[in-house]
């Protein structure tokens, strides 16, 4: 019997490199040659377009060492197979991620790609599809590029492959006549490359991570800042060769050729590495490499998870009396430890844990308990962010600790999008707790606790007569209402604000703690005629001043270049 993963009598597959939304990757021997191969599989349900073919065609007019080598393409009547050379390395999307390559490595590499793309254009074929992903760098001591698929790639002389306006590619790393779906030609490619080295150099592609129908509205008037201007470090001609590249009209650019010789000169003209700048990039591959294998989210993770299940556990269970007072701290303590080995199962038991005090308290109560926590945290189970489930829980804990106004930046930064959903909890949280006397001044007035709280709604029979005394504990209280408010507000994605380069961040980090500090203490005089006492106040905020300073200067956000709209 043949060998089932014996393709065509010659091709051994061993194990699966990857998959997208168009293709299925392997690893494979080619057992005729003695050499390792990449086997692209391409169902022809999701290449209704022909790209395999498209492919195959470009890759026949090509042969370069800094281009993939397409071997043979193997049509079926339900699939095609791309045999193409196998590049044991990595992506520069990966490399980037990681921060593995030094200045002078990326400059080699964009002079790599530049060559690979000059051989290509002369041939009548356009990449149009240029940006890390599509990059490879080989395991080698030294800077070996290879580009790949072009399989969006347009062929001069089968002007048919692709209809007017047909917008392929990224939509982040395309030139602007490409998004608006003109006729394009090579100098797309010089675009994309330069965005991609761009990117390399100053830590982001300011228009990754932005809506598609943004980006679409408006690249024609995008003018990105100069490279002289965020890494004043660097050669002049870098930044005219950038600057020449990202022209918004395609006239105006160099070709491929251009492009190389002005990066040539630049790697003549890179200042030496020093000692303390290689020391800091071996720490960074260290610390890329761990990234790499998700340690150090698994760590930050599960203790953000543990951190939490014990804070909530420890502070709310001796306020809810329901387990014997012996059995608290073992309880406090199992659960923390579960969700350090596990968030999702610790997070789930710590909730669990806390229900029978809350169904205790009331029946409503505890109904209302168990429909906002399960599908809160269903929903961040849902988008991976189960291990910051039980922060809304823990804020009881932190406002006790005198570091609960760090919990809607906090939130921003830990969950992105799903920030202010987290900050309606925990601003609802603070209103609950306040009104159960948790604390003897109410966050963040710090007015005296209300004489009559939500103590009257004990045993309350039905969500409906919770609901009803809570709204009237708001209609008195309405400054909480207003927190509540402003908790959301102040959980706006972190990673989206805090963009640019790190003085811009700085500002940025200062204007949101102005907009923050201002709103908690005057509004509620402002609206409701309560008064903030200051002094308090300003004790409570500057745990979270230095935790927006301390995002705003050393975490990986996004955007770390800028670009603005000419």
């Amino acid at each position: 019997m043949a060998d089932p993963l014996l393709l065509h009598d010659r091709y051994r597959l061993s194990r699966k490199l990857g998959s997208g939304s168009f293709a299925t990757v392997y690893f494979a021997e080619d057992t005729l040659m003695g050499r390792n191969v990449a086997v692209k599989v391409v169902e022809d349900a999701v290449d209704a377009d022909g790209r395999a073919l498209r492919e195959a065609q470009a890759a026949a007019k090509l042969d370069h060492p800094n281009i993939v080598t397409v071997f043979e393409v193997v049509s079926e009547p339900d699939r095609t197979y791309l045999f193409t050379e196998y590049v044991e390395g990595h992506t520069l999307r990966e490399l980037y991620s990681r921060r593995r390559l030094t200045d002078v490595q990326l400059i080699e590499a964009g002079i790599q790609i530049a060559k690979a793309l000059e051989h290509a254009h002369k041939r009548g074929v356009i990449h149009r599809d240029v940006k890390p992903e599509n990059i490879m760098l080989a395991s080698s001591d030294d800077v070996d590029v290879r580009v790949m698929d072009f399989g969006v790639a347009k062929l001069e002389d089968l002007s048919s492959v692709t209809m007017d306006g047909d917008l392929v590619g990224t939509l982040a790393y395309m030139a602007p006549e490409q998004l608006e779906g003109r006729v394009v030609d090579a100098r797309a490619d010089v675009y994309s490359l330069s965005l991609t080295i761009y990117e390399g150099l100053t830590g982001s592609n300011p228009l990754r991570g932005k809506e598609p129908a943004e980006i679409l509205r408006g690249p024609s008037r995008m003018v990105f800042s100069h490279l002289s201007r965020l890494r004043p470090d660097l050669p002049e001609i870098l930044d005219t060769a950038l600057h020449r590249g990202l022209e918004k009209e395609a006239a105006k650019r160099p070709d491929a050729a251009g492009l190389r010789r002005m990066l040539e000169q630049a790697a003549k003209e890179m200042p030496a590495p020093e000692l303390r700048e290689a020391a800091t990039v071996r720490v960074a591959a260290a610390l890329g490499a761990a990234a790499t294998n998700h340690r150090l989210h698994y760590v930050a993770e599960h203790l953000v998870a543990g951190g939490a299940s014990l804070a909530t556990a420890a502070y709310l269970l001796p306020h809810t009396p329901f387990y014997p007072p012996q059995a608290i701290v073992p309880i406090s303590a199992g659960v923390a430890f579960v969700s350090l080995l596990s968030p999702t199962v610790g997070g789930a038991l710590t909730l669990l844990v806390l229900a029978p005090p809350v169904f205790d308290f009331g029946v409503g109560w505890g109904v209302i308990y168990a429909v906002v926590t399960v599908l809160a945290f269903a929903l961040l189970r849902w988008r991976g962010r189960q291990w910051a489930a039980l922060l809304p829980a823990s804020v009881p804990a932190l406002v006790a600790g005198g570091v609960g106004l760090a919990v809607p930046p906090l939130a921003g930064f830990l969950l992105r999008r799903w920030g202010p959903l987290a900050g309606v909890l925990s601003g609802m949280v603070v209103v609950v707790a306040a009104g159960l006397g948790l604390w003897d001044l109410v966050p963040f007035t710090f007015s005296a606790a209300p004489a009559e709280g939500l103590g009257a709604a004990r045993h309350a029979a039905s969500p409906g007569d919770v609901i009803v005394d809570l709204a009237r504990f708001l209609d008195r209280r309405p400054e909480l209402l207003l927190q509540v408010g402003l908790f959301a507000v102040f959980s706006l994605p972190m990673r989206r604000i805090l963009t640019g380069t790190v003085p811009r961040r700085l500002w940025l980090a200062s204007l949101y703690l102005g907009l923050m500090f201002g709103a908690f203490l005057l509004l509620p005089p402002a609206l409701y005629g309560v008064s903030v006492d200051a002094v308090t106040f300003a004790q409570a905020f500057w745990p979270c001043a230095i935790i927006v300073y301390l995002v705003a200067l050393i975490a990986p956000l996004q955007g770390h270049s800028e670009v603005s709209e000419g």
